[in-house]
């Protein structure tokens, strides 16, 4: 019996590229951005067959958080960055790009459910790809589904009274994604031993948007002559915050002097960034997760003294704010931004824009306190605002403060179902804290908790609920919180869960006590209660 022999593996090779090369050439006539389309599927197709879904998420998380995200109009739209075509391709309708109508979705979207459907199927497959993942607990998983089901329901009521179909999908699109990701997630973090990575991968992102932010900034923009509001966009805010809570908390709960030193340099260039920028929101939102840090964590000789300074410091504090009340910059300049939050940009005793959205939408809540307009519906205007169509056709659609949108369109119920995760995700978090010994995980669980409160200001003030940056980051702080508390027994481990997981390292029970690393030691002033 004779076989025909195999043709030479370099011919397989060469046939390969012969066909990117050609649909890279015929993608180009179509749109720049679409000849990367070819080589995008020969690399989809590998990470099916090949690699960890881990590494394709943090891939994928980089770059949501690092490139420019077009619908912000990042750079105040005077300059696209190197890494803007990128960020065309995964934000960008895909109609636009093909000029296929019925791709009216971005490529992200498509990342997302094609992740979630390699992990799926590994999962039902029982593939060896991805090792075992730590089970994510009942009550959040049911928290976050209850989200979606929430999203559908004002969809549905809104329709029925008429609303707009075509603009309701964009007034929840982001947050109806949530679910997915959180998904997608938790099938690639195996349990807490993978949050450094994450952090890592979020950090990178912050200290590449705080370096466009700085070059914009101190270079193109002077040498263009122009005035701009911010130079990335409003939800690199919470990038931002991300990274020195990363480093703050690192350092506060294991002081020493690489944390010290790593983290002063971190905080010092993406404090740079934030400056840059110029989101008053950023500052607000930092110093919130301090105070938050500061009523959670116990009470050491330290935080004990630090208290006891803040009291003696308060009547100074005061005369320095009543003295700087009408300065404008100098020393004075903290006092001029609290004022600038107090007074708004119509100035004292004047309403801004910002003002009157805010009273229009408690108005259009109070039309419809219980069930709300439902989507589709624009906001109701008793007192008048601005016309922005010109630049902002849908702006009723969209308000600025997305929590009290929430309140008007979802009433009481749609608003409680779709935000009630945000508070079971605080409450794993902080049990999770208060049950370990292991200074990464106790500095996990704070980073958690200040995301959280990061997004639920820029939700409040600057449309973050529809910002895929704002979204990633809590997907995965909602991940992170739900894994820690069953590794630390802040909660049980699951019997089942929806997709059979196995736990990557032993969970303690309430109370126990383990040290993986053998530098890590309790510290024997701080008493860990639950």
């Amino acid at each position: 019996m004779t076989f025909a022999p195999d043709r030479p593996s370099y011919l397989r090779y060469l046939a390969l590229l012969g066909f990117l090369v050609l649909a890279t050439v015929g993608g180009a006539l179509l749109h720049p951005v679409v000849a990367l389309a070819p080589a995008l599927a020969v690399g989809v197709l590998w990470v099916v067959v090949k690699v960890p879904l881990r590494y394709p998420v943090l891939g994928l998380t980089y770059l949501v958080l690092a490139v420019d995200f077009v619908p912000e109009r990042p750079q105040s739209g005077f300059w696209p960055s190197p890494l803007f075509p990128i960020g065309e391709l995964l934000f960008t309708q895909l109609s636009a790009l093909t000029k296929i109508g019925a791709l009216r979705f971005p490529l992200v979207d498509l990342l997302i459910v094609g992740l979630l459907g390699i992990a799926i199927y590994r999962r039902t497959t029982k593939s060896t790809i991805d090792p075992p993942v730590l089970p994510m607990p009942r009550p959040l998983i049911a928290v976050v589904a209850l989200s979606f089901f929430a999203i559908m329901f004002m969809e549905v009521r809104g329709v029925m009274r008429g609303g707009d179909f075509r603009n309701s999908l964009w007034q929840w699109h982001q947050a109806a994604m949530l679910p997915f990701i959180v998904a997608i997630y938790h099938y690639a973090m195996r349990g807490p031993e993978d949050w450094p990575i994450f952090a890592r991968t979020v950090i990178a992102a912050g200290l590449t948007k705080a370096a466009v932010s700085v070059y914009f900034g101190a270079v193109v923009v002077p040498a263009m002559g122009v005035f701009v509001e911010y130079t990335t966009c409003h939800s690199d805010s919470m990038t931002f915050n991300f990274a020195l809570l990363v480093a703050t908390m690192r350092f506060l709960e294991k002081p020493k002097g690489a944390h010290a030193f790593r983290g002063i340099l971190l905080i010092l260039c993406i404090f740079m960034g934030m400056v840059y920028n110029d989101r008053r929101l950023a500052y607000v939102s930092f110093v919130g997760c301090l105070l938050a840090g500061y009523l959670i964590t116990p009470w050491p000789a330290i935080k004990r003294t630090f208290s006891r300074a803040l009291v003696l410091l308060a009547p100074l504090m005061l005369v320095y704010f009543a003295v700087g009340w009408n300065a404008r910059g100098g020393a004075f300049a903290p006092v001029h931004k609290v004022r600038s939050l107090i007074d708004g940009e119509g100035g004292e005793g004047n309403l801004d824009y910002r003002d009157i959205e805010n009273l229009d939408l408690i108005a259009t809540w109070t039309q419809f306190p219980l069930l709300g307009t439902g989507y589709g519906h624009e906001f109701l205007e008793p007192i008048p605002l601005p016309n922005i169509a010109f630049v902002f056709p849908t702006y009723r659609f969209h308000p600025h403060n997305s929590l009290l949108g929430l309140l008007a369109f979802g009433g009481m119920v749609g608003y409680t179902g779709i935000w009630m995760f945000l508070t079971v995700t605080i409450y794993l978090a902080v049990r999770a804290y208060h049950r370990s010994n292991i200074s990464e995980h106790r500095a996990a669980s704070m980073v958690i908790v200040g995301a959280v409160i990061c997004y639920i200001n820029q939700v409040f003030g600057d449309m973050g609920i529809i910002s895929y940056i704002c979204t990633f980051l809590l997907s995965l702080c909602v991940v992170a919180s739900g894994k820690l508390a069953v590794f630390t027994g802040a909660w049980p481990m699951p019997r089942s869960t929806l997709v059979p997981s196995t736990p990557s390292a032993p969970v303690p029970p309430p109370g126990a006590i383990t040290y993986p690393n053998p530098d890590e030691t309790p510290a024997p002033s701080v008493a860990k209660t639950g």
